[in-house]
């Protein structure tokens, strides 16, 4: 995403003072203005500036979906002379410790757990990465909540509600599956295939 050019909050049409669960209505009431379903849009604008706005409100979900980032976004909006360019997702992004390009490992020369052949084949096996099924590997990993968010940079609070699927404690779907890779990946699990599993029964309970 590119530099910010809007105010966030008015792209989304909604107050800087708005609760969580309001930002996350006002931006699936813009996606669906927005979206080249409603056919009604493109009386008011062509096609390219329906997809540049649409474009928009994605970037700003981005940021304002997101407790972290909304929070450093409120703080620097506050600030005199502040530069649009430190106020766009990605700068907002780097400048936060969501992310942490190569998370580390579990050493496995020095294994903490002791490998229970049943449950290994059942890791192997699986096709369902749920929550509840993270929890577990990480659990019979031995692995805290405390060292997990220590070794990934993701709150002990973002990685809980990740292991219950409770959406109303996490930020936009694209943070979720970033999270979800790192935790993977410090598990020791093919991370892609966890990924990918995991967001499809996230996005499936959300349809409930």
């Amino acid at each position: 995403m590119e530099t910010a050019r809007y105010n966030y909050y008015d792209i989304l049409e909604v107050s800087p003072h708005c609760a969580q669960h309001e930002v996350t209505a006002a931006y699936e009431k813009a996606k669906l203005t927005y979206s080249g379903e409603n056919t009604a849009i493109y009386t008011i604008f062509s096609d390219e500036e329906a997809r540049e706005l649409l474009k928009l409100v994605e970037e700003a979900y981005s940021v304002l979906g997101n407790k972290t980032l909304r929070g450093l976004y409120d703080e620097k909006l506050s600030q005199a002379g502040i530069r649009l360019e430190d106020l766009s997702f990605d700068s907002l992004k780097n400048q936060s410790k969501l992310f942490q390009e190569t998370p580390k490992k579990i050493n496995s020369d020095k294994p903490e757990f002791n490998a229970d052949p049943v449950i290994e084949k059942e890791i192997k096996d699986a096709t369902d990465f749920d929550g509840a099924f993270l929890k577990k590997i990480r659990e019979y990993k031995k692995v805290s909540l405390e060292r997990m968010s220590e070794t990934t940079k993701i709150s002990a609070y973002y990685i809980s509600a990740i292991e219950k699927m409770d959406p109303g404690n996490l930020p936009a779907p694209v943070f979720v599956r970033g999270y979800v890779g790192q935790i993977s990946k410090v598990l020791g699990l093919d991370d892609k295939k966890a990924c990918d599993s995991y967001m499809k029964i996230f996005k499936d309970l959300g349809k409930k």
